[in-house]
């Protein structure tokens, strides 16, 4: 049996080239490193190296031998991730949230119907989300995006739409509407931690400087006593909840105005399934 460090300390030295390069990225010494080349090499018995003085370099065998031992590391750290995310997943839900009103909305949701699991919820870009649920990390996501594979299950369950909170003497306010790059340039309120909407006002108004807070209830507070501009949700609009002595603007912006779904991998759809029969398109809304 192979030890998984003679493969890492090969690759390295396929990498840097060089003894002492690759000696100093693994923290050892030249001497051990050359022991360790020579030890596979002796377990595989064939030879891996070209030897010179004061020169090792890999022969063609070698060179082949690092491009595997590449590969078996890769399936080494695959098979420790889907196999900790096997246990996990036997008493933790693992779910990845693109924004902060589908976990709002879900939570309590996700809380009732797996009683005695933990509910471990990440909120993020959700541009990877699909990868993790394929490898495990995660076992349910809501995405901004239809999923277009057919090895997902997923549902509809809900909709967002963006505003722009601002102070009643704000010259935008006479506008039926605007756009994000009618923002561009002014200085802007806004919650730290808001999934892939973060990319997309960054995107449109690159010129903005951002005040972001960590707490929800300090947005709120220095937007019901400041000027500034911050952004507002269908969500909390339609039930009242929005900052007092302000105007709700609409934003035009189609990247404003998103469907959410919720996905699992089709072959665990069985599993959730009464979390699917509980939610519809109007969940969030």
């Amino acid at each position: 049996m192979i030890e998984i460090q003679l493969l890492e300390q090969l690759t390295a030295f396929a990498e840097y080239g060089t003894l002492s390069a690759a000696a100093e990225k693994l923290h050892t010494s030249q001497p051990a490193l050359t022991r360790s080349m020579k030890k596979l090499e002796d377990t595989l018995g064939v030879p891996l190296f070209v030897r010179s003085k004061n020169h090792l370099a890999l022969n063609d065998t070698g060179l082949h031998a690092a491009e595997y031992a590449h590969q078996v590391l890769a399936a080494d750290r695959d098979f420790e991730t889907k196999v900790k995310a096997y246990d996990r997943s036997l008493h933790t839900i693992s779910i990845g949230f693109c924004a902060p009103v589908p976990q709002t909305v879900l939570t309590p949701i996700l809380n009732n119907i797996f009683d005695g699991m933990t509910i471990s919820a990440d909120m993020m870009d959700d541009a990877r989300f699909l990868d993790k649920l394929e490898s495990g990390i995660y076992q349910l996501a809501v995405v901004h995006e239809k999923p277009q594979k057919d090895s997902f299950h997923y549902k509809k369950c809900g909709h967002e739409d963006l505003f722009v909170s601002l102070a009643p003497s704000n010259p935008l306010t006479f506008y039926p509407e605007i756009h994000l790059q009618d923002l561009d340039g002014l200085s802007i309120l806004l919650l730290q931690r808001i999934g892939f909407w973060s990319e997309i006002y960054r995107d449109k108004t690159p010129n903005s400087h951002y005040l972001l807070q960590v707490e929800a209830n300090s947005l709120q507070e220095l937007t019901e006593n400041s000027s500034y501009p911050a952004f507002s949700s269908s969500y909390y609009i339609h039930r009242g909840e929005i900052p007092l002595g302000r105007v709700n603007i609409p934003i035009a912006d189609p990247e404003c105005h998103t469907d959410y779904y919720l996905v699992c991998l089709a072959a665990e759809k069985g599993k959730y399934i009464d979390l699917f029969d509980k939610i519809n398109e109007s969940t969030v809304a």
